[in-house]
């Protein structure tokens, strides 16, 4: 199955994403409850635009994919993701409810557009009969990368905040500094997801023009195998 570039290309998108933004999420929210001094409710509230926007890009994100390509489209929203995350790296102590919405619905919108049509083409690049086996293995390397990123990304908080104790800084500073290398840490490897995603996803066929030559080899009668050939 890895043999397929598409397959192993979006998998491996899927893993940097899910090991950074997994990695950042849930420190994102001790930052806004430890640093910015929010509520639970409040820093609860402050991720709601966040998914809806999500939700809302998800839903436009086929109509897209079949007009701009999957591998664009899951390029632009890594790239989405990558400016959001650095919103919030910009953001100190002091950082507002509204000062925090911009980053917030980037992370959402470009979250939206790259999960539905990368999820596609990893499971259409595969057999019939192996897309269970393909999704099971693209969710389990979700899964599996958001544990090592909350991990990997929490050591490089720890580590960063623990530098700034010894040195005097004041705990929540502290914790903001490490949140802010957590997040360097993060926007790498989202940016790292773009030129991977950009280049596994090339050249596969998107659903507008596979319809538009599906109509006109039926019509001349040539044989299947080269539709699914054709650029």
């Amino acid at each position: 199955m890895f043999r397929s570039r598409a397959f192993a290309g979006g998998t491996g998108t899927m893993m940097l994403w899910a090991f950074g933004i997994f990695g950042i999420y849930f420190f994102t929210s001790l930052y806004l409850q430890g640093v910015v001094g929010f509520s639970p409710t409040k820093a609860g509230l402050a991720f709601v635009p966040m998914a809806l926007f999500l939700a809302l890009f998800s839903m436009i994100s086929g109509p897209l994919t079949a007009r701009v390509g999957a591998h664009r489209l899951v390029a632009f929203g890594l790239v989405l993701n990558a400016i959001g995350l650095y919103l919030f790296w910009l953001l100190g102590a002091n950082a507002s409810f509204a000062a925090l919405m911009p980053g917030f619905l980037l992370f959402g919108a470009g979250s939206g557009l790259m999960n539905v049509p990368l999820t596609n083409a990893v499971l259409g690049a595969m057999p019939q009969e192996r897309s269970g086996m393909a999704s099971a293995l693209l969710n389990n390397s979700r899964e599996v990368a958001g544990l090592l990123g909350i991990t990997v990304i929490g050591a490089v908080l720890r580590s960063r905040q623990g530098v700034a104790l010894s040195h005097g800084t004041a705990p929540a500073t502290a914790y903001l500094d490490g949140y802010h290398a957590g997040l360097a840490v993060t926007i790498a490897l989202v940016a790292a997801g773009v030129v991977v995603s950009f280049l596994a996803l090339r050249r596969l066929p998107s659903p507008a023009p596979a319809t538009a030559t599906a109509t006109t080899t039926a019509t001349s009668a040539e044989p299947a195998p080269e539709l699914i050939s054709s650029p």
